[in-house]
């Protein structure tokens, strides 16, 4: 039987909202006359803005809250053009919809700005419960906002699937003991998560349903 619950990460499986951050890090890097940094970039994908200064405090210490801000700036003026949903992904949640599968957005954003996001994009409709960063203690990769949405869905972790693309994500969902399905977007995959019997990688959207509607 298909899980009751499927939890969504919002930057990456839904929106391709990765793309931009990666194209505004590196405009950032160039306005600042550093190369792009692969490592530093991949230390950032999936946390929370919070997180952000922390780890650019680690390889730019005199600079990171000058460099973070103008990074955002740049990310934002690009989504002012309009937030790009991935292929597939209005069908793909048509389709959880039909089969009674109650949908919730489990992310590292805030909640409010989700909510801005996913409804400008059209897809706020989908989902029951829009959960953000800011309303767990920690952010992923602690498990808490996936703890959080298992709790709104009043479902246990074996009764949900989450969908994800960063690392960061897939720790933190795994941690929450549900079965995860990884769709990597701009990171590679950590070898670890394989020998976790809760995970399973999937190279596109459609692999990623027949998972989900052959889960047992």
């Amino acid at each position: 039987m298909p899980p009751k619950a499927v939890i969504c990460d919002m930057d990456g499986p839904l929106l391709d909202t990765e793309r931009l951050s990666e194209q505004s890090f590196t405009e950032c890097c160039k306005a600042f006359n550093l190369k792009f940094n692969a490592q530093l970039f991949a230390e950032l994908t999936g946390q929370s803005g919070s997180a952000h200064l922390r780890i650019l405090g680690k390889f730019m210490p005199d600079t990171a809250q000058e460099f973070d801000s103008r990074w955002k700036q740049i990310y934002h003026q690009m989504l002012a053009e309009g937030v790009p949903v991935k292929a597939g992904i209005p069908e793909f949640l048509a389709k959880m919809q039909d089969a009674d599968i109650t949908l919730a957005v489990a992310t590292s954003s805030r909640t409010e700005k989700a909510e801005d996001y996913l409804g400008r994009a059209g897809l706020a409709g989908y989902f029951g419960y829009i959960l953000g960063s800011d309303l767990v203690c920690y952010a992923k990769p602690a498990p808490d906002v996936y703890l959080l949405a298992l709790e709104k869905l009043g479902l246990p972790a074996a009764s949900a699937m989450v969908l994800e693309d960063s690392n960061n994500g897939v720790t933190a969902a795994l941690a929450s003991h549900i079965r995860t399905i990884h769709m990597p977007d701009r990171q590679t995959t950590a070898l670890a998560f394989a020998d976790n019997a809760l995970y399973h990688l999937a190279d596109n959207l459609a692999m990623a349903e027949l998972l989900i509607f052959q889960a047992e």
